[in-house]
């Protein structure tokens, strides 16, 4: 059971080495990881004791049952910086795309009525509600040192191929699943023996917290020009310095829990509407909230059209904080100072910024068939023997 994935000097020559695929991504696999009973309780128990899928959550659990990473929604997403972009892009994913996806899914791993239910009109904003619940509890409190922890890694595989080429970055890579023997890289994976040519696309490397002990290789069906993605576990991702208590607990001392989670959440710039949803309070709290960390001097705001933006106030800019801020704010509303506020119908409230539809993206799950992703979560092992690891370059 093993992937081929085709090398040519030209597919060598278009890897690209990603830094994260967003926190929306990040939040999908730590939630099927946790249903998981394929993975290690070892793996993360840092991190598993101090989480818990609640029943808010389950639109999305439902898209992912146990034993694979269900549902691929990061691929329909797409790479998305930022909870409020990744939210936006699950609400325009083509409701066609993700009936497509489930379809897939469920053919080796059945999917409960909820899930059909969230593809029904009408029915997307509980799953991005869903995810947003998800993302509360099992990543934002951690989400600043998982990001740092993936562009580390990122900065260490760029240097790799910078200084030694490619043929020595994927020969990096190699593990009990991963083994590079050029000009074929191979990857263990349940579904069968599969030649994967790569059609002058290259591949792109993402690093991973939540991906569990094995990699995922994730394609685009409905955009075959669109590069795969194989998603590896984080070298980092098991150490305890990712999970240990977050300076939030001390903040929620000092000023409260409630008080505590607004500011982080205002940490990345946001409107009042979208500040309730991060915190899971109602807009008039957000707004008592608000005001109070203003007069605190801790926040800064500043009205744009009908919003109301926020940002953390900058200690460091010399200038009282309103130019950091301001700078805050701006991002929060997508587009630069003074740039007029483009608003789409179908934004979720309090998301400013113009919309950015990607092309929605099927994994491959192997689930079988022309599957790629979904191996992961399963029994592990050593898929690719015991033969040695070429470790020579392209």
């Amino acid at each position: 059971m093993v992937w081929r994935i085709h090398f040519s000097e030209d597919h060598l020559a278009r890897i690209q080495v990603s830094p994260t695929m967003g926190p929306l991504a990040e939040t999908v696999l730590a939630a099927a990881l946790l249903r998981s009973p394929g993975q290690p309780r070892a793996l993360l128990s840092e991190w598993r004791g101090q989480v818990l899928l609640t029943p808010r959550m389950r639109p999305l659990t439902a898209l992912l049952p146990p034993g694979c990473h269900g549902v691929d929604l990061p691929t329909l997403t797409g790479e998305k910086a930022t909870i409020g972009q990744g939210l936006q892009a699950l609400l325009d994913v083509p409701r066609e795309h993700l009936l497509v996806e489930m379809e897939h899914t469920d053919r080796r791993h059945r999917l409960p009525a909820l899930a059909w239910a969230m593809a029904e009109p009408g029915r997307r904003p509980e799953l991005t509600e869903a995810a947003q619940a998800a993302y509360r509890e099992l990543v934002q409190p951690f989400w600043p040192r998982i990001r740092a922890c993936l562009h580390a890694e990122q900065a260490t595989r760029r240097r790799t191929l910078a200084r030694a080429g490619p043929g020595a970055l994927l020969a990096s890579l190699q593990g009990p699943r991963i083994r590079w023997r050029p000009p074929v890289l191979e990857i263990g994976m349940p579904g069968g023996h599969v030649e994967m040519e790569l059609g002058g696309r290259g591949i792109a490397l993402v690093p991973s917290v939540f991906v569990g002990k094995d990699p995922s290789l994730h394609e685009n069906p409905n955009d075959m020009d669109e590069t795969p993605r194989l998603i590896l576990p984080a070298a980092d991702a098991r150490g305890g310095r990712l999970w240990a208590a977050s300076r939030g607990s001390a903040l929620a001392a000092l000023v409260g829990r409630n008080r505590a989670a607004v500011l982080q959440s205002i940490a990345d710039g946001c409107t009042t509407t979208e500040l309730a949803r991060r915190a899971g309070i109602s807009l008039a709290a957000a707004s008592q909230h608000a005001a109070v960390l203003r007069g605190a001097g801790l926040i800064v705001t500043r009205r744009q059209g009908g919003a109301v933006l926020c940002g953390l106030h900058d200690a460091t800019d010399g200038k009282g904080g309103s130019a950091g801020a301001a700078h805050v704010c701006d991002r929060a509303a997508g587009g630069t100072r003074g740039s007029p506020d483009r608003r789409d119908h179908r934004r979720i409230p309090g998301t400013a910024g113009p919309q950015g539809r990607t092309a929605p993206g099927l994994d491959r799950h192997g689930c079988g068939g022309r599957d790629l992703h979904r191996g992961g979560h399963g029994a592990a092992g050593d898929l690719l023997g015991s033969a040695p690891a070429a470790a020579g370059g392209a």
